[in-house]
């Protein structure tokens, strides 16, 4: 069984360490390195729909602590990175839930900036800025959801069990934890994933009805996201 993941994504990370830390007799590859199609796929909710695939069901969602909100609040424009990324589909969905006029896609320093010198509000990912966690303010506002999903067209029990065990591991062993993400993912310094590793706190989710709320609050700005077929 062949399971691909971005690396640089933290919905991989369990498996990462997993993968290293633990027994797990699948094959995992990088979906940023490989045109390879993985028999289960982790990924973002909204990347999942948009490359949606006949046979494949949702069969659990992820929920994890990623992203910052930096800034004012009272901002009628929110900043974030580059169209497409999930950021940026969470600062549009929260602009709708908070009536805010726009989302500005810029660089992930150029919003911090724009947050902290020009009193507006960026939306970024806690590698770049710790401020107020994203999704502890959507839990306040009652729309939380998982915003990382497992898509699968076989049975996912043994990936299930490898990112609950992965999961584990993150929170008993967050030093050798952190040198396995830093190195497979290419993008985060070991330092930084040092400082933030504890702050993710991944939870997964099995229950069709968190998912179908996931489904509902995403086809906000893609519609496309419902229709995923949910296991």
């Amino acid at each position: 069984m062949l399971v691909t993941a971005p690396f640089a994504g933290p919905v991989s990370f369990p498996l990462l360490v997993a993968k290293v830390l633990s027994k797990v007799d699948f094959e995992l590859k990088n979906s940023c390195e490989t045109s390879e199609v993985g028999d289960v796929i982790l990924d973002s909710i909204p990347n999942i729909a948009k490359n949606r695939r006949e046979g494949y069901k949702l069969v659990a969602g992820v929920y994890v602590r990623m992203y910052s909100l930096i800034g004012n609040k009272n901002s009628p424009v929110i900043y974030t990175i580059r169209e497409g990324t999930l950021a940026d589909v969470n600062a549009r969905v929260y602009a709708k839930l908070t009536n805010k006029k726009e989302v500005i896609n810029t660089t992930p320093d150029e919003a911090v900036r724009k947050a902290k010198e020009e009193g507006k509000l960026a939306l970024v990912g806690i590698e770049v800025e710790i401020g107020e966690i994203f999704e502890d303010e959507m839990k306040k506002m009652s729309y939380l959801v998982p915003q990382c999903g497992i898509y699968s067209r076989v049975d996912p029990t043994p990936v299930i069990k490898a990112y609950e065990e992965g999961i584990r591991l993150m929170k008993e062993k967050q030093e050798e934890a952190s040198m396995i993400i830093s190195s497979a993912s290419k993008y985060y310094s070991l330092d930084v994933m040092r400082k933030i590793i504890n702050i993710y706190d991944h939870q997964l989710t099995t229950k069709r009805s968190e998912l179908l709320k996931s489904l509902v609050l995403y086809s906000l700005v893609k519609p496309e996201v419902k229709e995923l077929e949910v296991n």
